[in-house]
């Protein structure tokens, strides 16, 4: 059975969804594995490539390439347990092979050894996206969301300042700051449930990703 994505929850509904709290933290820790991963694949192509004329660089390269088949096999686990992937489609560890030197050169002439590498390079720009988005999300929704309580502890005289009516330099919005206060409720209710939309749409785009470079040959 292919690896698939859950189905998408209603657009309230994704408010008590397990999957979308746990897609979203996968999605902020996306910049620090994507950094990981990244550093990884840098420094061991590196390595790989500058010992490639000694008899080093054989076991280091067997080394690097076989973590980089191990790190898959984790992301993969990872998507299952965080993001939600559906599906008992899970690639070999290593190739199949009898001895160090068969199951070495099915490592390098496997297609799937590279896509993962392609993978693992990707992991850095995407995290850094997703991360930026979903922060930059969550706090322009929560931001909006606790307008009105904010101005509602500023009339009750706690507080004082912390809620500002200058949206864009409006001036209706100092003549009315409660509505302006209810509107940013409004607008931070209907922005909380589209950051976790967000978030369950890429991380069915990691979950695609996945199934084509680490899974796919």
């Amino acid at each position: 059975m292919p690896m698939l994505s859950p189905p998408h929850p209603g657009f309230f509904g994704v408010l008590a969804s397990r999957r979308a709290y746990t897609t979203l933290l996968y999605l902020l820790l996306s910049m620090a594995t994507g950094i990981f991963a990244f550093t990884f694949a840098v420094t061991g192509l590196s390595l790989s490539l500058g010992l490639a004329i000694l008899i080093l660089g054989i076991p280091v390269m067997a080394a690097f390439l076989g973590g980089t088949r191990l790190l898959s096999v984790g992301e993969l686990h990872l998507l299952k347990a965080l993001v939600g992937a559906e599906g008992s489609e899970a690639p070999h560890l290593l190739p199949r092979g009898e001895g160090f030197w068969a199951r070495l050169k099915a490592l390098v002439a496997d297609p799937r050894t590279w896509t993962s590498l392609l993978y693992f390079l990707l992991l850095l720009p995407l995290g850094i996206l997703y991360f930026t988005l979903m922060v930059t999300s969550l706090s322009v929704s929560l931001s909006l969301l606790l307008a009105p309580f904010a101005r509602l502890f500023e009339a009750m005289g706690w507080f004082r300042g912390w809620f500002s009516a200058d949206l864009g330099g409006f001036g209706w919005t100092f003549l009315h700051p409660n509505l302006t206060a209810f509107l940013c409720g409004l607008a931070g209710l209907a922005l909380v449930p589209l950051t976790f939309h967000l978030a369950l749409l890429l991380g069915r785009f990691q979950i695609w990703l996945a199934r084509h470079l680490l899974v796919r040959t």
